[in-house]
């Protein structure tokens, strides 16, 4: 059985990059922050920066051999870049990589893979399924992060204008806390041999959008929330048109993503088969869950 200690993370902060570190040094393990700028402000005191070249294949080895590198922890925004850290990771000996993941249901559902905006995603789990006889890998899926898609608008728009409501607003879907997805990560370090070469998944709560917006009318009734009646096929329809045209590319991804959370075809409620039990995750109970939304709207 493969155990890990030396643990590097590749983007350790921005919004899920703090919870992922917390969550590994809060877990015993030793944290190397891998940084452009050599700079990681926000981090525990306990976590090691290293500055890197993310363009340089030898900057990245000589980073992870000096640091005696047991696991790979990939948080960075360039889905498409990750098999060059892939091959950094192999040539250092590396025995496990955690690609950039944490969301929709790639691994697990067809027509979610085959939306373009998670095209760098499935390009890295092909890519880690042809190396797996040189590096263990393991793929993290959460659904939407529930405290930052409170805090942005991004489930309930508090920030004017109507919340978009897709298909049958009573379908569920999967959302993670940013604080859970971390603990999987940790989990998962945590349970090498049951984790080795699949997917996980996991979830803070299973919701459907309009639980979620009698939440937020009861622990904010001064919120005013407007909603209209959205379809996902129209969404879809959509952003494939303005990919075609070259217009609007950021526009277009964006509704490819509300399609693979909303979308009942694309597997984004996971509560059937999850792995919470093993990671150690354990859902948010109706307390909970409303001091959630409060926190974040």
């Amino acid at each position: 059985m493969s155990t890990f200690k030396n643990v590097a993370v590749a983007g350790a902060t921005g919004n899920l990059g703090p919870a992922i570190v917390k969550a590994l040094v809060d877990a015993g393990f030793q944290v190397i922050a891998l940084s452009r700028s050599g700079k990681t402000e926000g981090l525990p005191s306990r976590v090691k920066t290293v500055k890197v070249d993310y363009d340089s294949k030898d900057s990245i080895t000589k980073a992870l051999k000096e640091n005696n590198i047991d696991a790979f922890v990939s948080n960075v925004p360039n889905h498409d870049s990750q098999p060059a850290l892939i091959d950094a990771a192999i040539a250092a000996g590396v025995k496990r990589f955690l690609p950039s993941d944490f969301g929709s249901n790639v691994s697990g559902n067809a027509l979610t893979a085959k939306l373009p905006v998670f095209a760098g995603k499935l390009l890295t789990h092909e890519y880690l399924k042809r190396k797996e006889s040189e590096i263990e890998w393991t793929i993290i899926a959460n659904g939407v992060f529930l405290d930052w898609g409170l805090e942005k608008g991004f489930l309930i728009n508090k920030h004017g204008g109507p919340t978009q409501l897709f298909d049958d607003p009573n379908n569920k879907f999967s959302a993670t806390t940013l604080a859970d997805v971390g603990k999987a990560v940790a989990g998962v370090l945590k349970h090498p041999a049951e984790t080795k070469n699949r997917s996980v998944f996991v979830q803070s709560t299973s919701i459907s959008q309009n639980e979620l917006l009698a939440i937020a009318k009861k622990v904010k009734p001064e919120l005013k929330i407007e909603t209209e009646n959205v379809s996902t096929a129209e969404v879809l329809k959509n952003s494939y048109g303005l990919l075609e045209k070259g217009e609007e590319i950021m526009g277009a991804m964006f509704g490819f993503l509300k399609v693979s959370i909303f979308g009942r075809e694309y597997g984004s409620d996971l509560s059937g088969e999850n792995d919470n039990e093993l990671l150690g995750i354990k859902e948010l109970t109706p307390k909970e869950l409303e001091e959630v939304v409060r926190e974040n709207l």
